[in-house]
């Protein structure tokens, strides 16, 4: 037999310095250069009407209850689940809070106790498929998502107008200039912040996102927290479309149309990982900036909606690629 020839040991191809410090880089840091990137190049463009304290306290005011139901969606996200009911839920709390107050007579306190209620319930019915019924959440969130649109339409019709002064208050009120929807965010994610790096309870999500079964194991309740995690959802997007109603006073069965994808993209952009064990919510509010702001820009540009859903649909499919490239060159 012919003697065996020697392996050769082929050099690896050298990674340069600066990819090495690229794959370093957080995408947290990655958005939020992109943001100040944006906010510089709009102020060049646009000088005299982008940087106004009009036009910047618009785009907090826009991106403010996305914020609030993105600091839901990352608790998800991170567990390795997601929720794509949360546009009609959105609109469908607000159109039944409507409802109550206006066709029923219902007191502003009760109608809001009962749409949060609500909002809770059906959020719990999503978690008991999921981690009960073993139902893959794409498919239960989005029949609920059909559920939640069809009520919301039967209830509201087009939209429920000229709703309560004392409701309407709770969403236009303003302190420091700016509207109650902005102080709401920044209640919210600076709890929710806390609560995902602080507190051992939810410091618990990561686990069940990185390996379910393990977390099982080691003792952690997975189906009680996931069913947790869809009601905490489920209230957060119900509260912001209460807050919502009440700052347009106006409840509209559309109004929520869209919300989930622009949600699931600002997280995913903002750290988060289809596979959970990742994300943050500070993270995931510097992706719902980055989009508001994107939009906003657009609008300046005169842009169609249609332009806009291009772009947004276009900034999804870029940071799911972007999570598969970095998971593995991690």
């Amino acid at each position: 037999m012919p003697a065996r020839e020697p392996a050769i040991d082929l050099p690896r191809p050298a990674i340069p310095a600066a990819a090495k410090s690229l794959f370093r880089l957080t995408r947290e840091t990655v958005v939020l250069l992109l943001t100040i990137g944006a906010l510089i190049g709009a102020t060049l463009a646009y000088p005299h009407s982008f940087p106004t304290w009009a036009n910047l306290t618009a785009l907090l005011r826009n991106m403010a209850l996305d914020g609030v139901m993105a600091c839901g969606m990352v608790v998800l996200m991170v567990s390795g689940v997601f929720d794509l009911s949360i546009g009609s839920m959105f609109s469908m709390v607000g159109v039944l809070t409507g409802w109550m107050l206006t066709s029923s007579r219902i007191p502003t306190p009760i109608a809001v106790g009962a749409g949060l209620a609500i909002a809770a319930l059906g959020g719990t019915l999503n978690g008991w498929m999921v981690a009960k019924v073993k139902v893959n959440a794409l498919i239960a969130t989005l029949g609920t998502m059909q559920v939640f649109r069809g009520v919301a339409v039967l209830v509201g019709g087009p939209g429920i107008a000229n709703l309560p002064a004392s409701f309407a208050r709770l969403g236009q009120a303003e302190w420091l200039g700016l509207q109650s929807p902005i102080w709401l965010l920044l209640v919210i994610a600076v709890a929710g912040q806390y609560l995902m790096s602080k507190t051992r309870f939810f410091r618990k999500y990561y686990y069940i996102g990185a390996n379910p079964k393990a977390a099982h194991l080691s003792g952690i309740d997975v189906e009680r927290m996931q069913i947790i995690a869809f009601a905490l959802m489920g209230l957060l997007a119900g509260l912001a479309g209460m807050a919502f109603a009440a700052r347009v006073a106006t409840a509209t069965s559309t109004s929520g149309d869209g919300a989930e994808l622009r949600i699931i993209t600002a997280v995913i952009l903002g750290g988060a990982s289809l596979s959970g064990g990742r994300g943050t919510v500070w993270g995931a509010l510097a992706g719902v900036l980055f989009i508001a702001l994107i939009n906003n820009i657009m609008i300046f540009a005169r842009l169609s909606p249609e332009w806009q859903s291009i772009v947004i649909g276009c900034v999804l499919i870029i940071a799911v690629a972007m999570d598969r490239f970095l998971s593995r060159n991690r």
